[in-house]
């Protein structure tokens, strides 16, 4: 599937409480973490739109950046409420979304994604399921699943798992995404949400197992 058939969506847009700071703006290799998922997912998409809740101008004020921002039209409900302000402006059915805590993801990752929706064309959502743990905020979203998603957030029903269950989602395992070419899914996926998970990522990428964003 090519990339003018799809959509970026990086979730920008939450409180980083238990980071203590923006975990976007975190830099890593002399970029913000934010920076760094943006150019892993661009190649594979034809537009990158990123929910930055409270803090557009301050993505905005990055630089040449190549994405737009929206900020959430359900404020203060999480990141589904990310996901509706995003998919609420694209233009594409078809999405690849990735949350802004994620800076090991490469390319192949979303590329991987993409050939899984093939594979599932009725499916509205394909999220990784990697030794038991669901990632929910590194996927495939079709546009179909905006009505649901809205009365989810109008009534508060914001647990993120169940509503994918709901709408019918793929839970993609790692011989699949093997399969589809995504190594080293579990360590692609490593998110930051404190300090130390965040050092470990940085001591990561010092050591160039991977590079970030390749």
């Amino acid at each position: 599937m090519d990339a003018e058939k799809w959509t970026g969506i990086i979730l920008a847009g939450g409180l980083s409480s238990r980071m203590g700071t923006n975990k976007a703006l975190l830099e890593l290799n002399g970029s913000a973490v934010l920076t760094h998922i943006n150019n892993a997912i661009r190649p594979a998409v034809s537009r990158v739109v990123v929910a930055a809740g409270p803090s557009e101008a301050i993505y905005t004020a990055l630089g040449d950046e190549d994405f737009e921002c929206v900020q959430d039209v359900y404020p203060g409900k999480g990141p589904l409420a990310g996901l509706h302000a995003a998919l609420s402006v694209s233009q594409t059915e078809w999405n690849l979304v990735s949350a802004c805590d994620m800076p090991l993801l490469q390319t192949s990752f979303f590329n991987g994604m993409k050939r899984l929706a093939v594979q599932y064309p009725t499916c509205n959502a394909i999220v990784p399921r990697v030794e038991g743990r669901i990632h929910p905020l590194a996927g495939v979203y079709h546009r179909h699943v905006l009505p649901e998603l809205e009365q989810c957030l109008i009534h508060d029903r914001l647990r993120v798992i169940r509503w994918l269950e709901k709408i019918g989602c793929h839970f993609a395992e790692i011989d699949e995404l093997e399969q589809v070419g995504i190594e080293h899914a579990a360590l692609q996926l490593s998110n930051m949400n404190t300090p130390e998970e965040f050092e470990n990522i940085r001591i990561h990428l010092q050591r160039s197992e991977f590079p970030s964003g390749g």
